[in-house]
C-alpha cells in the first residue's frame, strides 16, 4: 500500500475537478457521445497527470483503437488502459487496469443486445487482466466504476444496479495500490502488446496440458493473473 495521504488527496482532488468539468460538458450538451466523452475525460486527466512525475508518481493512459475487426478494442474488449508508476525512496511499483466505458442513465432501459455486448467485452478484458472495469457516465449519478467481474456474475440489468465506486474513490484506491494489475506496467502500444503476449503464453500452457492436468493448469492460470 502507498500511504502518502497528502499526495493522494492532491491527486484525487485534481481528478475530481476533471470529473466535474467533464460532467458539465455532458449536461450542457457540449459532448453527447460516449467516445467523445471518454476522449474529453482522459484528455483532461492527461493534462493534469499524464507524463508528469508528481513527487515520484506518474500516471499514463492510452485510448485503444476502435475501427475495424482487428482494432485493439475488438481484441481486448476495452476502450482505454491506464498505468500507475510509483518511484519513491524505498518503494517502487507499476500497475494498471483495463476499462470499457458506457454512457447510460440509471433510469434507462439496457437492452438484451447491450447486455450481451457488455458481457462479451468484460469477458474479453478479464481474459487479459483481472483488473478490468466498466466506467458508467451519467448526468444523474456522475461517473461510477463497476468491476467487470461483477457484470459477468450479474443478472441481466442496467449496470447502474451493480456494485460500484464513485470515480474519486476508485482512483484513491488505485493510487494507494489496492486496485491494479502488476502485469499492466505501461499504457502504451508496447504495454498492450506485452499484455497480449502474456495472454497467448497462458493459453499455450492450458492447451499443452493433458486432460488430467486441466484443473492444475487452471489453478496456475488463476495464480498468475493475480500476481
Amino acid at each position: 500500500m502507498f500511504s502518502n495521504q497528502r499526495l493522494i488527496k492532491n491527486l484525487v482532488k485534481k481528478i475530481s475537478q476533471v470529473e466535474r468539468e467533464t460532467l458539465d460538458a455532458l449536461r450542457d450538451g457540449r459532448v453527447e457521445q460516449e467516445a467523445a466523452l471518454t476522449d474529453r475525460l482522459l484528455g483532461s486527466m492527461e493534462h493534469v497527470l499524464n507524463r508528469k512525475q508528481i513527487a515520484g508518481v506518474r500516471w499514463t493512459v492510452k485510448t485503444l483503437t476502435d475501427r475495424g475487426r482487428g482494432s485493439q478494442e475488438s481484441v481486448f474488449g476495452a476502450d482505454f488502459m491506464a498505468a500507475l508508476e510509483l518511484s519513491l525512496d524505498g518503494y517502487q511499483v507499476a500497475k494498471g487496469f483495463l476499462a470499457q466505458s458506457k454512457l447510460i442513465e440509471p433510469s434507462q432501459t439496457f437492452s438484451q443486445q447491450e447486455v450481451t455486448r457488455l458481457r462479451d467485452q468484460c469477458k474479453q478484458m478479464l481474459s487479459f487482466s483481472p483488473a478490468s472495469f466498466v466506467f458508467l457516465y451519467s448526468q444523474h449519478s456522475g461517473i461510477v466504476v463497476v468491476p467487470a467481474a461483477e457484470v459477468l456474475a450479474s443478472r441481466d440489468c442496467n449496470p447502474h444496479e451493480l456494485t460500484s465506486k464513485n470515480m474519486a474513490s476508485f482512483y484513491r484506491e488505485h493510487f494507494e495500490c489496492f486496485i491494479g494489475d502488476h502485469q499492466i506496467r505501461k499504457a502504451t502500444p508496447q504495454g498492450l502488446d506485452e499484455l497480449r503476449q502474456r495472454y497467448e503464453a497462458r493459453r499455450l500452457v492450458l492447451l499443452s496440458g493433458s486432460e488430467e492436468d486441466e484443473t492444475y493448469n487452471a489453478v496456475q492460470l488463476s495464480l498468475f493473473d493475480r500476481s
